[in-house]
């Protein structure tokens, strides 16, 4: 294409009569408007279609000061050529898209001074076509605004950092401070969950109840700081020995602690874990010269297990585990003892082994 060279005004003048002016007689010139396209405070920039080509003929001084390009610098250059860099951006495609569509479009991008600093622009392109339907002409009309969008980034990541605190204070509030692990009001609000779950899915569960042996003797005797170690190094026990994401694993107060299993590879492989968890405690040989059973810390514990029955609550598990785990310390302490409810089965308390 022959690129003839004429003055920015003469330019705006002659768009503003061929495309933009009213096409009846009226009050207000071409010259007035032309003036208007240079007053205005945002940056325009009109470019020519021919054929595969858009090129620009016209940049009026707010998009000089925009962007630090001179109207001399951009004129006859491809209508792409100052948001080059910012293709990666996803509204970029939208603005193409609405190109390919010769559709009006407003896009919010980071775009580039010629300096190289970035700033934020809002960009709208508006087609301009003929009396005959053929498109013609964009217009392109932008504006920084930078100040606004770092304040609404700076909104959302404070809201974003709102909402992450609110996250760590409902963590903390479900966290025992001691041993860091869920305390009983979580177990009881996610055990209804887990409950109504295996319910639906006739799955089978377990509660588990655990109890430090001898542990209010062993407090008495080597104080509590030493019983605040212990209950931490048997609490990370028994959390290294459940966890499974769908492992719950709870302090429900004092020296008691709770688990909350499915039983995905049958009750006797559980039972063999539990029993393994009961050697690791003694095999951590935390002295209790108050044991009755070992020289060391032991646990008692109760497992209820089974498909929870229908219309019960999660209510009956918890008390059968409890049940059973007092029953692990009348006979003898340093065991387990089971309550099923397997259909196949009568609901008794019976030893592990």
């Amino acid at each position: 294409m022959t690129q003839k060279t004429v003055s920015n005004s003469a330019l705006s003048k002659d768009i503003v009569s061929k495309d933009i002016a009213p096409k009846e007689s009226g009050p207000i010139s071409s010259e007035l408007l032309a003036e208007a396209l240079k007053a205005t405070v945002d940056g325009i920039v009109i470019s020519e279609v021919t054929g595969d080509h858009c090129r620009i003929i016209f940049a009026n001084p707010a998009f000089e000061t925009l962007t630090g390009y001179t109207a001399d610098e951009v004129i006859g250059k491809d209508y792409w050529f100052y948001i080059e860099g910012s293709e990666e951006q996803a509204e970029i495609a939208v603005l193409r898209e609405a190109v390919v569509n010769q559709e009006s479009c407003r896009v919010t991008i980071l775009n580039h001074k010629k300096t190289g600093e970035p700033f934020w622009s809002e960009l709208s392109i508006s087609p301009v076509f003929s009396d005959s339907g053929q498109l013609t002409h964009y217009i392109a009309v932008q504006k920084d605004v930078t100040q606004r969008v770092e304040k609404e980034r700076s909104i959302q990541e404070r809201h974003e950092s709102l909402l992450s605190l609110k996250d760590e204070l409902q963590e903390l509030a479900s966290r025992d401070s001691l041993t860091g692990l869920h305390n009983r009001r979580y177990f009881e609000e996610e055990l209804s969950r887990l409950w109504a779950v295996h319910q639906r899915l006739e799955a089978t569960m377990a509660v588990v109840f655990i109890d430090i042996d001898s542990f209010k003797l062993y407090n008495d005797h080597y104080g509590h700081l030493e019983g605040d170690k212990a209950l931490k190094a048997v609490a990370d026990k028994i959390s290294e020995s459940f966890s499974r994401k769908a492992d719950l694993v709870a302090r429900f107060g004092g020296e008691e602690f709770v688990v909350v299993a499915t039983l995905e590879n049958g009750v006797d492989c559980f039972l063999d874990h539990l029993e393994r968890l009961r050697q690791s405690i003694i095999d951590l040989k935390i002295e209790n010269k108050h044991s009755t059973v070992s020289p060391y810390i032991t646990i008692s514990t109760g497992v209820c297990y089974g498909v929870p029955p229908k219309g019960a609550s999660s209510s009956l598990f918890t008390r059968d585990a409890d049940v059973a785990m007092y029953q692990a310390k009348k006979t003898g302490r340093n065991r387990i003892e089971v309550v099923s409810y397997e259909p196949d089965e009568k609901v008794i308390l019976k030893p592990a082994s």
